[in-house]
């Protein structure tokens, strides 16, 4: 598996939107966002249900599968790809509701969440 990607900050929203996004290199110009809108799911077939991965513009987004959340790096598991990331350099208050909103998107078990 190749290096971890630097994560140097985590964008949180808990709003009508759940979002975690995960800026990606050393300025963060590029993102890793996983997206729920539980509000609007009722709307999609149950097999589109779930927590939407979205990395490249014009790309269709992919689902989550997995997240291993770890103290520095995060693998995260899409229908598409494998991302892992390194978080060292994001503040333990960010880590900690970015995990704790994880743990909200996966109220019905969709994907595999483990972490400390």
């Amino acid at each position: 598996m190749a290096a971890p990607q630097h994560v140097p900050f985590v964008t949180v929203e808990d709003e009508d939107d759940w979002v975690v996004s995960f800026a990606l290199g050393p300025r963060g110009a590029d993102r890793l966002t996983l997206v729920r809108t539980p509000h609007l799911e009722f709307m999609l077939r149950p097999e589109q249900r779930g927590v939407s991965v979205g990395a490249e513009a014009g790309q269709r987004p992919a689902l989550l599968v997995a997240v291993q959340w770890g103290h520095k790096c995060v693998d995260v598991v899409s229908t598409a790809k494998r991302y892992s990331l390194d978080i060292s350099k994001v503040d333990n208050t960010t880590r900690n509701a970015a995990l704790r909103l994880l743990g909200k998107m996966n109220f019905d078990q969709r994907f595999q969440l483990a972490g400390f």
